[in-house]
């Protein structure tokens, strides 16, 4: 009780009382209150009260109503202080009532209507301190607490790859070299009213290698989403789009259709935990050069996020199904048109507050739904390709601040194919920073 009622006593030595009305007060009331505030603040409960309940009887004030609703929550009296605390709904101290309400249910051993009440106070004060104090309580709560109204981070990294070309492990040499990665994304709601907003995010991305210029990789990613947040759910609705471009020449745009449920109901045990559906649809224009992978390609996205003290996990599944146009040159035809089935899992450990170090796993199956067609030593050969991809990874950060964050990552991939020249192994590994504005 002690931890959940600091919040309250810290917020009525604020406010109290300098906020009531002149024109409705009256000298023996003020008196009175503030009194009760003395005797509050002295422990005695009981004369607090009768002094806080006989101003009231005189006075409209907001502060008042307040103070009220402090007392009675440190007296135990839930029904009463939510009564107090509802009288501010309609108030500028409407975001400061929510919070309380969801210290009063909390009080109750009610968490779903805590969840709904901090979430409110989160909305109401994204960007003050209720909204960073209600965030907080949801993260407690195993709830998803509603980003601040604006986010942004950079990203810079170096860091070296093997077989950028993915070349099979036949072929007489590979590429190999250095490069600069940058990512930078800022999101936020430029509409926001009570449980409804729209979200807008743009992205970048540049992977800028020493001397294998072909194989530089940029993208602009913009998304739009409406969203709702009910808790303990938050639904998006959203369209976005994409420009790639490869070896400083552009390989294709999309346009996407999106959509997403999530929610923090789906802990197994005590761990904190946050679960996503989403599904993406897009459709893909390709470069002339390569129109064989215009066409569309469809998302379904399955998440499980857990959190317990110093530990993380994470467990994922993605379907991906292509419908492209596919590649056929009269004697040969590749298909380009997938369905891939992606299972992979992450742990992680925070050594310090800080240090963070995790390991990740993953497996892909890949299958071409139409038969590639090739001319082989052998003669023709017709085959349905099917590739095994498997992943290992190593991420580290290290947080210097809230602000700057040093990184670590190491990936090695392994691709398992039917058709010999799709066999290889990728090797990357980089350190970089982050900062988060």
């Amino acid at each position: 009780m002690s931890r959940l009622s600091l919040p309250l006593f810290m917020t009525l030595c604020l406010l109290a009382p300098g906020t009531v009305s002149a024109d409705t007060e009256t000298s023996t009331a003020k008196q009175q209150m503030r009194a009760g505030i003395t005797a509050f603040q002295n422990n005695d409960l009981k004369q607090a009260r009768k002094l806080l309940e006989a101003a009231a009887a005189k006075l409209d004030s907001r502060a008042l109503t307040y103070n009220l609703g402090v007392l009675y929550y440190k007296l135990s009296e839930f029904d009463l202080a939510e009564g107090k605390f509802r009288e501010l709904l309609d108030t500028k101290q409407r975001g400061l009532a929510f919070y309380n309400l969801g210290l009063v249910a909390m009080a109750q051993d009610n968490p779903r209507k805590a969840r709904a009440a901090f979430r409110n106070a989160a909305i109401e004060g994204a960007e003050d301190k209720i909204g960073k104090l209600a965030r907080a309580q949801l993260k407690d709560l195993g709830d998803i607490p509603p980003p601040s109204q604006w986010q942004g981070l950079i990203s810079l990294a170096s860091g070296y790859e093997e077989n950028i070309g993915l070349f099979p492990d036949t072929a007489p040499s590979s590429l190999d070299d250095t490069f600069l990665e940058s990512v930078g994304v800022v999101s936020g709601y430029p509409v926001r009213e009570g449980n409804n907003a729209m979200k807008a995010q743009l992205q970048l991305y540049g992977r800028q290698y020493a001397d294998e210029q072909d194989f530089n990789t940029h993208l602009v990613r913009l998304d739009t989403a409406w969203e709702r947040s009910s808790a303990p759910y938050r639904f998006s609705l959203g369209i976005g789009g994409d420009q790639l471009w490869r070896g400083g020449s552009s390989q294709e745009q999309r346009a996407r259709l999106s959509g997403q449920v999530a929610t923090s109901t789906c802990q197994l045990r005590s761990e904190a935990a946050r679960c996503t559906l989403a599904v993406d649809a897009e459709q893909v224009y390709a470069d002339t050069r390569l129109n064989a992978y215009d066409g569309q390609h469809y998302r379904l996205d399955l998440r499980y996020k857990a959190k317990q003290d110093a530990w993380r996990g994470d467990v994922r599944y993605r379907l991906d199904y292509d419908d492209r146009e596919n590649f056929d040159t009269g004697t040969e035809f590749y298909s380009v048109s997938p369905m891939g089935q992606t299972l992979s899992f992450g742990i992680g450990y925070a050594f310090t507050p800080a240090f963070e170090l995790g390991t990740s796993a993953g497996y892909r199956l890949n299958y071409y739904r139409t038969a590639h067609r090739l001319q082989t030593a052998e003669g023709l050969q017709v085959i349905n390709r099917k590739d095994h991809r498997y992943t290992v990874g190593i991420d580290g950060e290290y947080r210097v601040n809230r602000t700057l964050s040093l990184l670590l990552d190491m990936q090695l991939v392994k691709n398992d194919s039917n058709i010999a020249r799709y066999d290889y192994d990728r090797r990357t590994a980089s350190v970089g920073v982050a900062v988060r504005l």
